[in-house]
């Protein structure tokens, strides 16, 4: 399976890159349904999907339709654009609101160093650029 990076070419010879990271949406949609506790198979009858189907989308061998990706978003309770972030050009809400739960099982140590080690990775990173 090829991911986000092939390009589309069409008929009149305008190039474009494929909007979806079938890797990336794998591995979202494991991550997701392992932090659940789920199984490949639990979450096949949840989203009556079959196991297979649900394997191949997780290792990027199949793309799944979209409503496919409704009944496995649904089953996982998140949204569409929490799988499909790595494709979106303006994902950084998602990835802030992962922060933001990474954060709420923390102590409030744990919170001061994640958050003063974050802004000086920033600072080294704008330093970088």
């Amino acid at each position: 399976m090829k991911n986000h990076t092939d390009v589309l070419i069409f008929g009149n010879g305008a190039m474009m890159k494929k909007a979806v990271n079938y890797c990336s949406l794998g591995a979202n949609i494991r991550k997701y349904r392992e932090e659940k506790g789920l199984s490949a198979e639990k979450l096949s009858t949840l989203s009556n999907v079959s196991k297979s189907h649900i394997n191949n989308i997780e290792s990027a061998n199949s793309k799944p339709s979209l409503e496919v990706l409704v009944r496995i978003a649904n089953a996982l309770d998140v949204s569409l654009d929490v799988l499909v972030c790595d494709s979106l050009y303006t994902s950084k809400h998602i990835k802030m609101m992962e922060y933001a739960i990474a954060l709420d099982n923390c102590n409030e140590g744990e919170v001061r160093l994640i958050v003063e080690t974050t802004k000086i990775l920033k600072r080294e990173l704008k330093n970088l650029m």
